[in-house]
This record gives structure tokens, C-alpha cells and sequence, in this order.
């Protein structure tokens, strides 16, 4: 039986010997409905192969079962069609040997070589059309392609969980690279470690929103970081745009969204948004019950709304499921590209992105990842008050705060003895931590200033001497 992603990969524990088959994104009941009753009898097993990190369980997996004695990848039977990535870096190691991806098992050099050695010339690109014909022509080797021994996993020591607010975490960035590692570190601080569906454990905050307030499509700052390609991302934004679903997958983002059911819902929003900007309307949906909960599974990223306010267009996203080390950055960027494609329709200006993600993971295959990200340096989250500021003076034996918004204009005056009381009139105009620090420090500057009749200057220090006691040798 298969140990890893047992949950999501057919196995037939029936067949003594026969192939694996990688299908890449394909659906894999499709391609197991292409097959014969004969052809399915030499199947062992049939799975995804959607990032280069699944190679390592396909590796454990082989290791354990060497009854599989050969691979069948699909390629896709249109000339049009890329073959998937995953399946191109896994050709691309048996050529090479050598490991494009982060090693989660203990695999030694010599496992790696004999599995390249051997599964070198145990591997068929077979275009989908012709697996059927390929399995019937096809027989098995009838013994064990290595011996079955029990594949290590790497340990990773994880700090201890902090208890935190449970639900609703928030994280503001200007740049899609300052929010993703602000994300990490509330997820490697305070995310629940629990299993996931892919037979690895998770750390998870639920409902964590990310938003992103100014990031250049010309200039991706994630360009470079955890394996992201300038290239790789102007591909996920035209797929995102495109209305063509590829044969065997059963949806993707752009298909749902340029043509669900007949209906291209990026020009229903448009449409809305045009007749009336304040609309609250302008809104796409990718979920699909009847297809969805008939499948046991469905689009991870599942609604898309457009909001504008004074001529500034802003879009949201709700994710049920987003694997932030990974899928989050590849995410963000299709959603500033929908933004785009909007704002140029519309002509209005670019606000915000904000993803709403009800449950933000990190897989276990990625905690080595998350530990080396904040190696030797702090994460800020020290950020700009998008509510306004705060104006601290002392006067007449009170303390005086007048806040304002970012164009200076005055909007509140506070009048109090105190830090404690002034703290009470002013938390309503603060929404961030970093300025509810600094103004419960100013204030409390200000509150000692009056009880010792000194001068008070905000960002300034108090004018107090400390007292030294003089030490003397004895003699």
C-alpha cells in the first residue's frame, strides 16, 4: 500500500506487478476511464504530479512498493498543450540525477543514483490517446526492481505554538514579498499544527487576510524567491485570463471565470461596475456544486469581488485553502493581473489586493523552508497607520492629542491627565500594532513629564538624569 498521499492516488493492491501512472494535472479518473478492464490490470497506481516537491514522494513511494516497475508519464495529446511542469522537472532529473527540489527524506546518494539508474529506462512519455494501446502491447517485469526498506524522514524541530486569537489574523504589505514573509512569520508563530489530506502535517491559521497595496507586475518582487520565475508568473496571468480549460482537467481559474457555463463573469463585473461604480455587485464565483461536490473536491481560490471608492478599484479574494509557501505568491499576482484588466476597462485607479484565506497552511514539506526564511534577522511588521496620526502635546497640566489623516487635516482633539485615559479615546483611530506601541509610549512619556514638571517633546527624550551610586573599592 502506498504510505504517502494514499488519500488522493489510486492504488490497486490486486495487480503484483505493473506500472505507475503520472498524469501531471490531469484528472485521474479521466485518464483511468480511457483504460480497458485489461489495461487496468497492470496498473499498481495512478496519481498527480503538480509540483516538483511531489517527486520526493513519488521516490519514498517507489522505494516501498517495487512491485511498480515502471512509469507511464502523460503527455498531453495536443500539440498546443505544454507538457506539465511537474513532469518535465521529473525527466529532467532521471536525465540529470541531479535533485531539483528540497529533500523531505533522508534519501543517501546511492538510493538516488539506483533510482535514477533504474527508472531511467523503466519511463514512457505516452501521449493520453495512445495509454491503452501502450498497456495492452506492454508486460510487466515480473520481480521487485530494488529491495523494500523504510525511507527516513528529515526531522524538523518547530518552535513551541503560542496561543493567539484563534481566528481573524491580518496581515498589510506594500509589496507582494514584505507581505509573504509577514504571512510565514505569524504562520511559523502561531499556526495549529494538524494533519492535512495529503498524508503530511500542516501549521494553519484560519481566516488570515493578506493585503497588498502597491506591487509592480513589471517588477514582481518575489521574482527569484522560493523558486518563482518572472517567466512561470506571466504564464500563470495569462491562464488566469484564459477561458480555455485543457482536456482532462476539470476546471481551472480563467475558465470558471471567462466562461462558467457559458458565462464570462469578468465582463459581468465590468458590466456592473459601469453602470454603477458603488455596486456591490461586481462579483465571480469559481465554485461549482453540482461539479464540485460530486468530484469530493474543488478550486481552492473560490470568489472575486471589485469595490471602487473615490475612483480607486480594489479587489478581494476569498481562498478556502492556500498554501502559502507556494501557492499564495503565484495567487496574488493572477489576482493583480484580473485587477488590471479591470482598472484598464474602467479606467479607474489601482487600490488594493486583499486575499481572505479561511485556511492559510504551510506543509510540513516546507517547515525547513520556513526556519532558513527568518535565519539571522527579524520580520518587521512596523508599517504606515492607514487611519492617520497622532499629535502629542503637553499644556496646562493636561495632555493634549489631536489626530489627523495622512493629508494632515485636523480630525479629533483629546484632552486628559493621563495615559490610561487618553489610551481609551484614541484605540478606535489606531489599526495597527506598531503605532498602538509607539502612541501608549508617547503617552506615558507625556504622563510622567507632567507628574515631574518636565518639558515634553514628542520622539524626544524626557530630560531625566539617572541616578548613578558612586561605587567605592574597600580598602
Amino acid at each position: 500500500m502506498l504510505k504517502y498521499y494514499k488519500n488522493v492516488v489510486r492504488y490497486n493492491e490486486k495487480v503484483p506487478y505493473g506500472v505507475g501512472i503520472i498524469t501531471g494535472w490531469k484528472d485521474i479518473d479521466m485518464i483511468m476511464d480511457l483504460l480497458s478492464e485489461e489495461s487496468k490490470e497492470k496498473v499498481v497506481t495512478c496519481g498527480k504530479l503538480q509540483t516538483i516537491n511531489g517527486i520526493n514522494y513519488i521516490i519514498a513511494n517507489l522505494f516501498l512498493n517495487p512491485q511498480i516497475t515502471d512509469l507511464v508519464l502523460i503527455e498531453d495529446s495536443s500539440p498546443k498543450e505544454e507538457m506539465a511542469d511537474g513532469i518535465q522537472s521529473f525527466l529532467q532529473f532521471l536525465n540529470t540525477g541531479i535533485i531539483p527540489f528540497q529533500k523531505k527524506f533522508q534519501f543517501s546518494d546511492e538510493e538516488i543514483q539506483k533510482f535514477v539508474s533504474y527508472y531511467k529506462t523503466h519511463t514512457y512519455v505516452v501521449k493520453r490517446k495512445d495509454l491503452d494501446n501502450f498497456l495492452q502491447k506492454w508486460n510487466p517485469t515480473q520481480e521487485n526492481w530494488c529491495e523494500i526498506k523504510e525511507i527516513p524522514e528529515e526531522e524538523v524541530e518547530l518552535l513551541e505554538q503560542i496561543p493567539s486569537e484563534k481566528i481573524s489574523f491580518t496581515v498589510r504589505a506594500n509589496t507582494v514579498l514584505e507581505a509573504w514573509k509577514r504571512a510565514l512569520k505569524l504562520i511559523q508563530t502561531y499556526g495549529y499544527k494538524k494533519p492535512s489530506d495529503y498524508d503530511e502535517n500542516q501549521l494553519e491559521l484560519i481566516d488570515l487576510s493578506i493585503v497588498v497595496k502597491n506591487e509592480s507586475l513589471l517588477h514582481p518582487t518575489m521574482e527569484g524567491v522560493a523558486g518563482v520565475t518572472k517567466e512561470e508568473l506571466e504564464k500563470y496571468e495569462q491562464d488566469i485570463l484564459s477561458p480555455k480549460k485543457p482536456d482532462g482537467v476539470k476546471y481551472t481559474y480563467g475558465n470558471r471565470l471567462l466562461d462558467y457555463e457559458g458565462v464570462n463573469q469578468l465582463q459581468y463585473m465590468i458590466d456592473m461596475l459601469k453602470e454603477k461604480k458603488y455596486s456591490r455587485r461586481s462579483i465571480a464565483t469559481l465554485w461549482n456544486p453540482p461539479l464540485d461536490i460530486a468530484a469530493g473536491e474543488g478550486p481552492c481560490l473560490d470568489v472575486y469581488q471589485a469595490i471602487v471608492q473615490d475612483d480607486y478599484l480594489y479587489l478581494i479574494s476569498y481562498i478556502r485553502s492556500n498554501d502559502v509557501y507556494n501557492a499564495w505568491p503565484r495567487n496574488i499576482y493572477g489576482l493583480l493581473k484580473i485587477q488590471e484588466a479591470l482598472c484598464n476597462e474602467l479606467g479607474f485607479k489601482k487600490g488594493y489586493v486583499n486575499t481572505v484565506a479561511g485556511s492559510a497552511h504551510v506543509y510540513e514539506r516546507n517547515f525547513k523552508d520556513l526556519q532558513e526564511q527568518f535565519q539571522g534577522h527579524q520580520i518587521s511588521f512596523c508599517d504606515e497607520d492607514e487611519r492617520g496620526y497622532f499629535i502629542i502635546e503637553t499644556n496646562n497640566q493636561v495632555i493634549e492629542v489631536t489626530f489627523y489623516d495622512k493629508k494632515g487635516t485636523e480630525l479629533r482633539h483629546f484632552i486628559g491627565t493621563s495615559a490610561e485615559e487618553l489610551r481609551t479615546q484614541c484605540s478606535l483611530y489606531v489599526s495597527n500594532i506598531d503605532h498602538a506601541v509607539y502612541l501608549g509610549q508617547e503617552l506615558m512619556k507625556a504622563e510622567i513629564a507632567l507628574q515631574n514638571q518636565l518639558s515634553y517633546t514628542q520622539d524626544k527624550e524626557l530630560g531625566i538624569k539617572p541616578k548613578i551610586k558612586s561605587l567605592q573599592k574597600n580598602s
